[in-house]
């Protein structure tokens, strides 16, 4: 945590938010294993389905529906509270730089295209965090907002 004097802000650090992001990947995760062990069931007694062939490279419709259904956690959670269950058991919440609530396309922006390239070139978006004044990685950097502490 750092404390920025003027406004007696708390910014959530680099382990804090991992901590969150470990958090939401989990829930996230044990959400797909309940849809994935039935549909793998269902592909080895079926087998292949237009469900499960793949349609845009090698990514069928399902594994598009499971990356929506991921994203759509992190955004729509972001987006009507400002913390997903992950920043929320840490305390933590999304702003804007401006201290605003955050726009609907601006979390699917900060989701989606700012949380790639933070993590296109070994992650290094990501341990930006640990090194800035204000604990913003490049997603945030783009989207110009803030992870701080709820008060």
């Amino acid at each position: 945590m750092q404390t920025l004097e003027t406004n007696q802000m708390l910014y959530g650090g680099f382990f804090v938010r991992l901590a969150a992001y470990i958090v939401d990947n989990i829930i996230v995760g044990l959400v797909l294993l309940t849809l994935q062990i039935p549909m793998g069931i269902i592909t080895l007694l079926f087998g292949k389905s237009f469900l499960t062939s793949p349609i845009l490279f090698q990514f069928s419709a399902w594994d598009i529906f499971l990356y929506l259904l991921t994203v759509g956690y992190f955004v729509i959670l972001t987006y009507i509270s400002g913390s997903t269950v992950g920043k929320k058991l840490f305390h933590l919440t999304v702003i804007t730089a401006d201290g605003e609530k955050l726009t609907f396309f601006n979390v699917l922006y900060r989701e989606t295209i700012g949380r790639y390239l933070s993590a296109a070139i070994i992650f290094a978006g990501y341990f930006v965090i640990g090194v800035d004044r204000t604990k913003r990685g490049f997603h945030d950097m783009l989207c110009d907002t803030l992870v701080i502490y709820k008060m």
